[in-house]
């Protein structure tokens, strides 16, 4: 029988997304139902109707970034609202090569309770947020790692076993203890925005608007730093930076992550 493969995702840069999709592609999926929640409109969507929103699907696979050794606060929020039924489930945290902290466990813990049957779990890597600031993981997730998401596809796609929450890895450190978000604002420059609403049109927070500002000084206290408006300027008129002595901060603290390249890490129960 074909099996329906379902991805769900929050990839505000489309890194997490290409992992997702090199997973449903191993698992012989070249179309999965696609479920988005990367923008406000389909997370208020899913919240609305919990219930059906992963209808007719026999494997989902799920991913997200991490931030700060965390998931997103978005992500949290969809995951509890939706019921798993028993489906069969993929688990998988992309991170910018410094460390994926609780976010994995975070995601496993938070299925098991709405009664996913998590298989198996997987954490991957991605370019880093700040590559203007600091170059991390450029150009991640490469072909190697493409390679390595499609042969997890295939590994998973024929499991059955539970995973248990004693399976999934945590990296405890400063970021991952503490509740807080670091997060570096995109800068904006009016003198070379155009007006497009690109930017506008991909922020995950709808905090912007078509001219390139904030919709009010609220607005831009929502912001995550994910910088997806940064990636889709034509015109460079959103930036990532910061000054001299956070960059040199920001480098003492990424030292590792810059010199070390980290592999994917995959957990699979036994068939």
């Amino acid at each position: 029988m074909t099996k329906c493969i379902g991805v769900l995702y929050f990839s505000p840069t489309n890194t997490t997304k290409k992992i997702c999709m090199a997973v449903a592609l191993g698992m012989g999926e070249k179309n999965p139902q696609i479920l988005n929640m990367t923008l406000p409109d389909f997370r208020a969507k899913i919240i609305a109707n919990p219930n059906t929103i992963t209808a007719k699907i026999d494997h989902l696979v799920i991913g997200s970034p991490v931030h700060s050794g965390k998931l997103p606060l978005q992500v949290l929020e969809c995951l509890k609202f939706i019921k798993g039924n028993e489906i069969k489930t993929t688990a998988i945290v992309v991170y910018g090569n410094r460390g994926y902290g609780i976010s994995l466990h975070s995601m496993v813990e938070q299925l098991f309770k709405n009664e996913f049957n998590v298989v198996t779990a997987g954490t991957f890597i991605g370019q880093h947020s700040y590559p203007d600031i600091v170059p991390i993981a450029l150009g991640r997730p490469d072909k190697s790692d493409i390679k390595k998401a499609q042969e997890f596809g295939i590994q998973s796609l024929n499991v059955t076993k539970k995973l248990s929450i004693q399976d999934i890895p945590i990296q405890i450190d400063s970021f991952s203890k503490s509740e807080k978000y670091d997060v570096i604002k995109p800068t904006y420059n009016k003198e070379l925005c155009i007006q497009c609403g690109v930017c506008a049109k991909s922020c995950p927070m709808g905090i912007l608007l078509p001219t390139g500002k904030y919709l009010n000084k609220e607005a831009e206290k929502q912001c995550i730093g994910c910088m997806a408006c940064v990636r889709v300027c034509p015109k460079n008129a959103r930036i990532a930076k910061v000054n001299l002595a956070i960059k040199v901060i920001m480098k003492i603290i990424l030292g590792r992550a810059l010199k070390k390249r980290k592999e994917p890490f995959v957990i699979i129960s036994e068939k």
